[in-house]
Order: C-alpha cells, then structure tokens, then sequence
C-alpha cells in the first residue's frame, strides 16, 4: 500500500543519529529517501542498520565539479533536503538553502545540528551529550553531586522525528503556497522542549526538581518499588485512585507511607501487577530489554518489528510511531553503503561513459557498495 509520504523524494546528508532518525522516519511512512555520503565517511554497521534502513544509498564527492552537477541534478528533482553541518558549511559547499531554493523554490530544507544555526553556540560542534549537558538533563538526571547522561540518546532519536514533523508541517504549507522553506532544528531545541516541565518559572514559583541516581520518582505514591523479584512502576495520581489504594488489603492500616517498601518487596511483580490493576490502578512491571524482546516474539506486544537483511538475515528493529490504518508504516530494509550510486546516477540521465569517468576522477567509489565498520 502507497504511504502517506508517497511520491516526495528526500536527500539525507545527516550522520550519526538524529537526521538520519529524521530521513528513515519520512521513508516510514512512504517517502523516497536517497541517503548521500562520501566515500570516505564509512558508518558503524549497527547505526546503519538502525537509522539507514527504508533508503537508498549513494557515494558522491561534491567537492568535484562532476559530484556537485550530479548532486545538482538531485536536488532539482527533490522535495526534501536535510544536512547537519554546522552554520555556514553547506554554503562553502554550494548547497545552502539560498542556493538551491534557488534552483528550486520548492525545497524544504532541514538543518539538524547540536545548537542550531543561531547565536553563540552556533559554531559550537557537539553531539547529545554536549545538549543534554548544555541543558540542564545531566545534572537532573545524576544529580549535583555526580552529573550524568542518561543511558540513552534521546536528544539524537527526539531531534530526528522533530525534525522530521516540521519537514511534512512544510511540506503541508508548500501545498498552499508552492514554496518550500527552510527548517532550523537541533538537539538542544529538543532538550529544552523534552524539558518543558521544567522550564516553567514565574514569580513565587519553588521548583521542586527530581534528580540523583537514587531517585525512584516523585513522591511515595508515584515511583519505582522493588519487589520480591524485580522492580515495579506505581501511579498513582488523584483522589479516586488514592481511595482504591488505601482499601487494598495490604494498606488499609498504614499511617505511615514511608512503610510502603518492605510491603512491595514481600511479593512477586506479577502478582503486584494483577492485584493493583485489578483495582484500577496503574502499575507495571519495569522491564529488561530482553523481557521486551521475548514478548515481541511471543507476540505479546507490537514494539520490536523484523527485517530480513540480505547479508546479516533477520535484523530486529523498535516499532515506529504512529501506525497508521490506512497508510501503514513500512519498516524498509537497510541498503549497502553505496550500493544505489550507479543506479541513481542513470535515473538522473547519466551515461555509462560519464559514470565511468566519475569513477576515474573519485566522484564516486571504484566498487558499487563498502563494507561497513
């Protein structure tokens, strides 16, 4: 079935992870995305497989004349270009948004970097930890005694869909228009928005900040309890469900909460689980990434999809968000690096002769497709 995205071609010159989360969130939901790095710029196999997959892939050097034209000749027939250098860069190379909204007004032309292309910090290079650290997050999440980044790069992940939101809100606005625009994003932008809660001030407010590796959430009645054998997720958060708590067997005699942990440890998660949902109550058990796993497979839960991969067989991936109905997500396949480029090259018009002598000139690789790190 055609996505929603159908018919819109995307150039990714992203690395890492948040615009090329960005490119594979658009060819998700049914957009043409051809991925463009040079030869030289080798990713690690399992970033590729991760955030590479759904695209086509090409090798060009668009520090030759030959690259840049052929480069050109995409653009022109693009809907959608995304990069991630830092301010000014794009523009040395010729493909600024000035440049080639130029060639075609309708481009939406999304930049993704650490600190945007405004301000201070613009030149600054930096990556999710740099943001998280810039942004307060490390310090909330260690604490002022041991600051640290949380265990993942969510900044990286966040950034890519945002960036990949504006992209169709774009898009959506090049239906009434016919103009493509530019896009400014970053991983800071998306720090400061996971944040918001806490960005909050006004006069007289106390912030009461949650922080510290041994914070177990925000109050007795909303955070984590470990159990006879594991851990457990309780929420507890209003009248009602505090009047359903305080009746369960276990609690009906507490004056004191503090008591709660020694009560939540003398039962299995399971069983905690059953009983507190029972009662309309919100709990769960807080899970292993292998528990996720197996659960997926035993089909249990829709979060892990699977792709078979020519050269590594079945690869699992995190399900994307939203499904849809009527155009469903396609998960796609992750392409070999560079694998596309002779292909691309001759839908754009070029000979065999001028393939080949792109090759003699290192615009594009000897072989059709490198080994990943």
């Amino acid at each position: 079935m055609p996505g929603a995205l159908e018919g819109i071609r995307v150039l990714d010159l992203c690395i890492i992870l948040a615009g090329p989360t960005c490119g594979r969130t658009l060819s998700e939901y049914g957009a043409e995305v051809i991925k463009v790095d040079p030869e030289h710029r080798v990713p690690g196999l399992t970033p590729w497989l991760d955030v590479g997959r759904g695209k086509r892939s090409i090798c060009l050097n668009i520090t030759r004349d030959a690259g840049l034209e052929a480069f050109y000749r995409l653009a022109d027939t693009s809907d959608v270009l995304l990069q991630g250098f830092r301010k000014g860069v794009a523009e040395r190379l010729g493909i600024g948004y000035e440049q080639l909204s130029e060639r075609n007004p309708g481009i939406v032309y999304a930049s993704i970097n650490a600190f945007g292309q405004e301000g201070d910090w613009a030149m600054r290079p930096g990556f999710d930890q740099n943001a998280q650290a810039a942004t307060g997050m490390q310090l909330r999440n260690g604490g002022d005694g041991q600051p640290g980044p949380p265990p993942y790069t969510f900044n990286d992940y966040g950034t890519g869909i945002m960036a990949a939101y504006g992209v169709m809100l774009a898009l959506l606005e090049r239906e009434h228009t016919g103009r493509g625009q530019k896009i400014d994003t970053s991983l800071a932008y998306t720090a400061s928005t996971f944040s918001s809660a806490y960005m909050v001030d006004y006069e007289g407010y106390e912030p009461d900040e949650v922080s510290g590796p041994e914070a177990k959430g925000f109050d007795t009645l909303n955070r984590l309890y470990r159990t006879a054998d594991g851990w457990l997720a309780l929420s507890v958060n209003n009248d009602g469900e505090r009047e359903k708590f305080n009746s369960l067997g276990p609690f009906t005699k507490l004056s004191d909460r503090s008591t709660l942990e020694p009560i939540f440890a003398s039962r299995s998660t399971d069983d905690w689980v059953k009983s507190l949902s029972e009662a309309g109550i919100a709990a769960t058990a807080s899970r292993t990434l292998a528990d996720v796993r197996n659960e997926a497979r035993d089909g249990e839960r829709d979060l892990i999809v699977a792709e078979h991969h020519p050269f590594f067989g079945s690869v699992e991936h995190g399900t994307a968000a939203p499904q849809m109905d009527a155009t469903p997500v396609r998960t796609g396949t992750s392409p070999v690096f560079g694998g596309d480029t002779v292909e691309v090259l001759t839908e754009l018009g070029h000979s065999d002769d001028e393939i080949e002598a792109m090759r003699a000139d290192g615009v594009i690789p000897q072989t059709d497709g490198l080994p990943l790190r």
